[in-house]
């Protein structure tokens, strides 16, 4: 029988899902990889939405699949080397970096028309202090939705939250939640947790 999918709605898109993919887990091409420092962005997430991000450099040479991918709204993993002095440091069992579910935007988000092509992420997390510089992983697991444009800026906020929730909704099944959490995951992560940040190459994913 297949799984009943919960809906919801916004006023900008209208009825949406709020599950991606079977709940075994991701299917091909997903899950790609993406890993780099985390930089500063437009200054707009925090101020101007309530939605603070965690950038990180697209480098077409570093990320090929990142060029051939369409532009829009992804969910999966995050990990982060926080040093141990961070207030929000809580590492996985047995590791050093710190796993959070999380959101991102790869492309040039009609609303503000940018110029350049990003990759804005939104942990799913609160934190209590900033951590620019910060090694951070990202196990991209599945496509949301396409980038599109608003008449306002509440509209975007609210496709924004539905976004996390459908992340968030989608990330609890065992077939998508990483064992590295050790919550009864059955999805095989090891990659964002596995030894220092060495500056290795983002790549698809081939767990």
């Amino acid at each position: 029988m297949a799984e009943e999918v919960p809906t919801g709605t916004t006023a900008a898109s209208g009825t949406r899902p709020l599950l991606i993919g079977p709940g075994s887990g991701p299917s091909p091409p997903y899950p790609y990889r993406m890993s780099g420092p985390v930089i500063s962005g437009f200054g707009r997430g925090s101020k101007e939405l309530g939605i603070p991000t965690a950038n990180l450099p697209v480098d077409n040479s570093l990320t090929p699949w990142i060029s051939s991918i369409p532009s829009g709204v992804y969910f999966g993993w995050a990990s982060l080397l926080l040093p141990s002095t961070h207030p929000n440091y809580a590492p996985a069992s047995g590791a050093t970096w710190s796993l959070f579910p999380m959101v991102m935007s790869i492309g040039y988000n009609p609303f503000y028309k940018n110029d350049t092509r990003s990759a804005e992420v939104h942990v799913l997390h609160k934190f209590d202090a900033d951590f620019y510089g910060v090694d951070m992983r990202l196990l991209v697991m599945g496509y949301i939705r396409d980038e599109k444009d608003y008449k306002g800026l509440d509209e975007l906020v609210e496709d924004i939250n539905f976004d996390c929730e459908v992340a968030r909704q989608s990330l609890q099944r065992s077939g998508w939640r990483v064992k590295e959490l050790g919550d009864g995951g059955e999805f095989e992560g090891g990659w964002l947790v596995e030894g220092e940040f060495e500056g290795e190459q983002a790549e698809k994913a081939s767990l």
